[in-house]
């Protein structure tokens, strides 16, 4: 990613991103991450949050970040393509 599409990225994901969620779409990724959050409180309260489920989790959430930058990427360079 190159200083100016991350610039963008940086601009898109912190004030535009929210504005693109449907009600649906919304209300699903936060009954998500309340589920996320209760899941691993309830893990950590056990004592089974193992440092590998930790990782796991982590790095599930890396390649989700990953995977939006690069859809992000493709839908910049569609929509200059298409100019």
């Amino acid at each position: 990613m190159d200083e100016l599409i991350q610039v963008l990225w940086d601009y898109a994901s912190k004030y535009r991103l929210e504005g693109c969620y449907d009600l649906a779409r919304k209300t699903e990724r936060e009954e998500g991450e309340k589920m996320a959050g209760l899941n691993r409180e309830r893990l950590e309260a056990q004592g089974t949050l193992t440092k590998e489920l930790d990782n796991l989790c982590d790095n599930l959430e890396l390649v989700r970040t990953v995977d939006m930058e690069a859809a992000f990427i493709c839908g910049l360079q569609l929509g200059l393509a298409l100019k």
